[in-house]
């Protein structure tokens, strides 16, 4: 998808903003507060008298033949009347939220936290998105309404004579979802095996040193920035996954100021929506949330610049994508699975683990989250799923660990986030000392 230019948001009657060099404007505006709302209205379809009320991608409400600018704030108090009571609520309530993450500076000591988070905190325990005591200990397989049983495909047969000659094995996950498109149950052991190989690809070194103006603190700023950009926009994990990761490989190569790393992560996660997402690109949102202070012009060479650095080479291992396949072979309970999302996500601000394999890093995370839920978890099981022995992951488990001790109360948009219902609460989750991690 094309990235949308400023002529296009004038014919979507879009009211586009000045940003020229010459004249940038100096008032802060919330754009949150207007990205909210436009959401709000955009995911809304209701019915009135069985007249279909749709907010089109042009801005503009339609009611049969008749047309009505959603710009016009003064038409909206016309209709309440005939909009059911829960969606006006809901409305309502949403309206209110008007915090939005500063302007990144990466002088200052702390960063806002008055974020969406804090009113998604304050949602009732019946949102749709609560689950019981029960339903938090439902294991990654059995969510899947294929039920497990022994394939008896004649494609099933013979890649297991394939594989038996090849002294490997096939995983119950793999042979319970052998046909379903989805979960390709017949590829995913090589296609993991092809991720593996690939890491070494991607290695990052230590650069911070090489950077004359950046240091780790100003890394975790960026980052815990496209945190709440993440989950403002409503982006899939991977897309936070593959910016970070785009990041951390352009400074292993090239130096870059402090004036630009914003613009930089910008880039980075605008290529990450297009690698992730069904409908990428939001250059003008991206613009707006950093205060007009660069030009789309100028993010759109930085993600160039990005995409060569990367020698265009995009199918980049990442370590969320590892730790969903290690869970899904181990059948772990979905509050476990989530409980190593959260210590994996910690990570990403921690420069310290910018070095690893993330591989290692996935794994190392799961086996923290069972001594954390204080679960057994079987050495040869790990070492059969993961590839990594105890031995190999100690020291990372350890590091994450004390990460999770010594967390900076100023960067906290993944504990946030974590403690949402929608994550079953997990950063409320009690930690380990390290004198009761036992590794055997």
């Amino acid at each position: 998808m094309p990235p949308i230019t400023r002529n296009q948001l004038k014919k979507c009657s879009h009211k586009t903003e000045p940003y020229s060099k010459e004249n940038r404007p100096s008032d802060k505006r919330n754009a949150l507060s207007d990205l909210v709302i436009d959401n709000v209205v955009k995911e809304t379809v209701v019915s009135i008298d069985k007249e279909e009320v749709i907010k089109s991608s042009n801005e503009n409400v339609f009611i049969k033949d008749k047309i009505l600018p959603t710009e016009n704030i003064s038409e909206i108090p016309k209709l309440k009347n005939e909009f059911p009571k829960p969606i006006i609520a809901s409305l309502t309530e949403k309206k209110l939220i008007t915090n939005e993450p500063a302007r990144l500076s990466l002088t200052d000591s702390s960063v806002s936290t008055n974020t969406s988070y804090q009113t998604a905190n304050n949602e009732s325990v019946n949102s749709k998105y609560s689950a019981s005591s029960e339903e938090l200990y439902t294991t990654v397989s059995s969510r899947s309404s294929i039920p497990f049983e022994i394939n008896q495909s004649e494609l099933y047969q013979s890649a297991v004579q394939e594989v038996t000659c090849n002294e490997d094995e096939i995983f119950e996950t793999d042979q319970a979802h052998w046909n379903n498109f989805m979960y390709v149950g017949c590829y995913a052991r090589e296609i993991f095996k092809y991720l593996r190989q690939r890491e070494d690809q991607f290695n990052v070194t230590d650069y911070i040193n090489n950077q004359n103006e950046l240091t780790p603190r100003h890394r975790a700023i960026v980052v815990n920035w496209l945190v709440h950009l993440q989950e403002m926009y409503g982006l899939n994990h991977e897309v936070l996954y593959m910016a970070v990761k785009i990041i951390d490989l352009y400074l292993s190569k090239n130096e870059i100021s402090k004036d630009k790393f914003q613009l930089l992560a910008s880039g980075a996660i605008l290529i990450a929506s297009k690698i992730d997402e069904r409908e990428p690109g939001f250059p003008y949102d991206l613009v707006k949330q950093c205060k007009f202070i660069y030009t789309e012009d100028e993010l759109f060479v930085t993600e160039r610049e990005l995409a060569k650095a990367l020698n265009y080479d995009i199918n980049v291992p990442l370590s969320y994508v590892f730790l969903r396949r290690f869970a899904r072979c181990m059948m772990c309970q979905m509050f476990l699975l989530t409980l190593a999302r959260y210590i994996l996500e910690c990570s990403l601000l921690d420069y310290t683990f910018v070095t690893l394999k993330d591989s290692l890093k996935a794994a190392a995370a799961l086996y923290l989250a069972f001594k954390m839920c204080f679960k057994t978890i079987n050495a040869k099981d790990l070492k059969k799923f993961t590839g990594y022995d105890v031995k190999e992951i100690e020291s990372t488990v350890i590091a994450l660990n004390n990460m999770l001790h010594t967390q900076c109360p100023d960067l906290s948009a993944v504990k946030q986030k974590y403690l949402h219902e929608t994550f079953y609460q997990v950063a409320s989750k009690s930690l380990l000392s390290n004198s009761k991690l036992t590794f055997d």
